[in-house]
């Protein structure tokens, strides 16, 4: 039989305990009592007697149980909403930590193994101190405080590692809530993981989506899965939510340092595949007293040695309501640390842009400096008034980075400064398409000097490799594309490279750059010159050359702005759009916008027939971004002039209500109802700084549809109906309406 205390990651082996004995003395987890083999079970090593127990601690707003052998939280019961956020204890405990060796790169020591010295009570909480850490292998002198605290509403965790080991500490996983069998009823326990337009776990309770990170689920005997923050993360929390309770559980991160992090999750003891339903073993699927549950934490990856590690706090908070609520808590934090009020930008306020790649990578010449003026007069006559320009430097698009100087193929410098000299005087802004963290690995410039600044991965400086081919068709498969990997803008010797050559181009006419490709920070840096830790080499780097961009160029251009490709919620008060394209109907979750009022993204539409993406850009307040046939032409080409007029159009109605529609307030659908057809969708906005409200309706169908719309205490109030190429009209809710297919309505009020 195979010895898992070998293998650290393998599954605790908790089985032997017998729930009913747990729960004995009347079935309370939160009633002080005596457990012959509970510590036993708990900690494979620590001895326990008859007379162990286990202690509670309250709090104005919990009640916590902790094993005292091993600190490990074995039961939260909120008090107002009355809750048990664990529901399975013997899957409760409070960190694992890994401090790898040169032969045992999984050297964990989890809190369960430990002997915790002390744990001091105090009116808000406790704290657990550990002088050493153990694990089979070996005994450590790396001292651990770990912190359970209310502050507010909320309940907080904190960590403390003093490594005086040479050891490099690797991860620190933290916060942790095990045994989570949902709020109240697992079945009807909703969940939210935001992502860029997409909940990455909408259903954890009911059909738990496993082992789609890295490895995945070898190595390990449960099910797990994991997102990183920032990466496929957009912000640094997640909700769970009973809609029929009219419960939420909110779980954030509330460290304000830029360093990677994860969010990782396991179910116990398994869940199932190709099931109808539910996907979660219950009591019928195992052994009696097979513990049963969900275990979530906060992960980070400082790579320290000889030093004192301090993380956190990680919070949490039982509510009323569902993710809404819970979003309006993070959103109140993170104000408390980041700044957000400014007043919005010229780029902030333009509510469409035309892009165009002049050339790729692959040697096509689509246009050249001295056609951007008739270019940027195509946008104009349909009311675009930003105009983003791609591809003009040496290589062509995704080609040659950073070598950001006009590609003399194109045209000499002096004429690239003449046509954007134009394209201003037409009223439009030149928007630069640039980037910041990747260079082409086949440049001289690379091979000579840039590879030293290159990231590296944890075993050799393997490099990733990024590309997309445009102009051949095995470039466009991939197969011979031009590569370009990961340079860190940590090293200041880049970075300055890169500053150098924006400010000139700010000095050769631009108004704002769109620096692409930027959400690419979710990788640790392990290159032995980069100046901070791996965890923190991309988000740091990436945030200071936003902030340094932005000084050096506004001493040139006092009205510079960025948009940049980036969804990570800390760059936000420093770009005023994101770059994102939405090609589906529905966003599978709304929670950054909603979170992010003042904060927009573009919407593209590469063909045509677009019209139910630009229809979106209405319905969520994003930015229209004209892409006319897949980057290549004027918005005047003849294909593309019915979606211009209608994006006209779009324009046109949003600017009479600008401050609510484009830089209002977007509430989902909150505060509206609408009765339509299954193809109708519909949104509501209202005004930040000024009064007023919106409910947009789009028809996706291809068939007219029907919708009347009404608002709580709006019966008989005046409003104001606008519909592409038809005249506004004035009406009373609620209003009823008829929607041509693929087009949108506007109700106003007035």
């Amino acid at each position: 039989m195979e010895d898992s205390s070998l293998n650290p990651l393998s599954d605790f082996k908790l089985s032997a305990l017998s729930r009913r004995k747990f729960l004995m003395a009347g079935g309370s987890l939160l009633t002080t009592t005596a457990v012959a083999d509970v510590g036993a079970a708990l900690s494979r090593e620590t001895a326990t007697t008859p007379d162990t127990q286990f202690k509670s601690f309250e709090t104005n707003i919990c009640t916590l149980k902790l094993n005292p052998i091993n600190g490990d939280l074995i039961a939260v019961r909120w008090k107002d909403p009355e809750v048990d956020i664990i529901r399975e204890p013997l899957l409760g405990e409070n960190f694992r930590i890994r401090l790898p060796r040169a032969q045992y790169e999984a050297n964990y020591f989890f809190s369960r193994d430990q002997n915790v010295a002390r744990i001091e009570e105090s009116p808000r909480g406790v704290t657990c101190t550990y002088d050493s850490l153990r694990n089979d292998r070996e005994t450590l002198p790396v001292r651990v405080i770990y912190r359970i605290r209310q502050a507010g509403e909320e309940l907080e965790f904190s960590i403390e590692v003093d490594n005086r080991t040479n050891l490099p500490l690797a991860e620190v996983f933290f916060g942790i809530i095990g045994g989570q069998q949902g709020l109240l009823e697992r079945r009807e326990t909703e969940s939210l993981v935001p992502g860029l337009n997409v909940n990455l776990a909408p259903d954890i309770f009911t059909n738990f989506k496993a082992g789609g990170y890295g490895g995945g689920n070898l190595g390990i005997r449960y099910d797990a899965a994991g997102f990183t923050y920032p990466g496929s993360m957009t912000m640094g929390w997640l909700e769970f939510y009973n809609r029929k309770a009219g419960l939420g559980l909110h779980y954030s991160n509330h460290d304000p340092e830029p360093r990677l992090t994860g969010l990782y999750f396991e179910v116990r003891p398994f869940v199932k595949t190709a099931v109808v339903g539910d996907n979660w073993a219950g009591s019928e699927d195992v052994p009696a007293g097979e513990p049963i549950g969900l275990t979530m934490g906060w992960l980070k990856f400082p790579y320290l040695k000889q030093g004192v590690f301090n993380s956190g706090p990680v919070s949490l908070q039982v509510h009323q309501g569902d993710w809404h609520e819970g979003s309006k808590l993070y959103r109140s934090w993170f104000d408390q640390h980041f700044s957000m009020r400014r007043s919005p930008s010229w780029l902030r306020k333009e509510m469409a842009w035309q892009s165009v790649i002049i050339s790729n990578c692959e040697d096509v010449l689509v246009w050249k400096f001295k056609d951007l003026p008739k270019l940027a007069a195509g946008a104009k006559k349909y009311g675009v008034t930003t105009f983003e320009i791609l591809g003009w430097d040496i290589g062509g698009i995704d080609r040659g980075y950073p070598q950001y100087h006009p590609d003399p193929r194109l045209g000499t410098p002096e004429e690239f400064r003449q046509a954007l000299a134009e394209v201003k005087k037409l009223g439009v802004h030149p928007l630069i398409f640039c980037n910041i963290q990747f260079s082409d690995t086949a440049i001289e410039l690379f091979r000579e000097k840039l590879h030293r600044d290159a990231v590296h991965g944890r075993w050799a400086p393997d490099w990733p490799v990024f590309g997309w081919g445009e102009g051949t068709i095995s470039g466009r498969m991939g197969l011979t594309r031009h590569n370009m990997t990961l340079v860190s803008p940590s090293h200041p010797g880049f970075r300055k490279l890169l500053l150098d050559q924006y400010v000139q181009l700010v000095k050769d006419g631009a108004d704002g750059f769109q620096l692409d490709k930027t959400n690419a920070v979710g990788s640790l840096d392990f290159n032995p010159d980069v100046a901070t830790s791996p965890d923190r080499s991309l988000p740091e780097g990436v945030l200071t050359t936003f902030k340094v961009a932005l000084e050096k160029c506004r001493a040139v251009n006092p009205d510079f702005a960025l948009a940049s490709e980036i969804f990570w919620d800390r760059s936000f008060t420093m770009v005023d759009v994101s770059y994102v394209r939405m090609n589906e109907i529905d966003m599978g979750s709304p929670a950054l916008r909603y979170t992010f009022p003042e904060w927009t993204s573009t919407i593209c539409a590469e063909r045509p027939g677009d019209f139910n993406v630009m229809n979106n850009g209405m319905r969520y307040g994003l930015v229209w971004a004209m892409q006319p046939r897949h980057y290549n032409d004027s918005m005047d080409e003849g294909l593309t002039r019915p979606l211009s007029r209608y994006v006209q159009e779009l324009i046109r109605i949003r600017g009479k209500h600008r401050d609510t529609l484009f830089l209002g307030r977007f509430l989902d659908t909150i505060g509206a109802e609408v009765k339509a057809g299954k193809d109708v969708r519909y949104s509501v906005f209202e005004g930040l700084e000024k009064q007023g409200k919106a409910c947009v309706v789009v028809n996706y169908g291809n068939e007219e549809a029907t919708a009347e719309v009404s608002w709580p205490g709006g019966e008989d109030r005046r409003v104001e109906i606008l519909q592409p190429h038809q005249p506004d009209q004035a009406a009373s809710l609620p209003a009823n309406l008829r929607l041509r297919p693929h087009t949108c309505v506007v109700v106003a009020e007035i």
